[in-house]
């Protein structure tokens, strides 16, 4: 009984990883020029709205988590990254 649940369980984990990368490419291969990371509340998300206009892609999205003053805050946070075919001519 273990066994056939243990095989379920990582069945359905190969299933979840196998489904959330189908059809995504490598981040060594997307030529990424430059990176940059930003804070998405209030302000960071006009920011992050603008760069994404300019043509830089959504990389991940995560929460920040960290320590002030003895109080654990959250910050939820973007990576976002520059093609080099949206880069001016003279930065090539």
């Amino acid at each position: 009984m273990r066994t056939k649940r243990a095989a379920i369980i990582r069945e359905s984990q190969s299933d979840l990883f196998e489904a959330a990368t189908a059809g995504t490419t490598p981040l060594w291969q997307l030529d990424i020029a430059e990176l940059a990371g930003h804070n998405i509340e209030a302000r960071g998300r006009e920011e992050v709205n603008r760069l994404l206009s300019e043509g830089w892609m959504l990389l991940h999205i995560y929460t920040l988590k960290y320590e002030e003053n003895g109080v654990w805050r959250e910050r939820p946070m973007a990576i976002l990254g520059r093609p080099r075919t949206t880069m001016p001519e003279a930065e090539r």
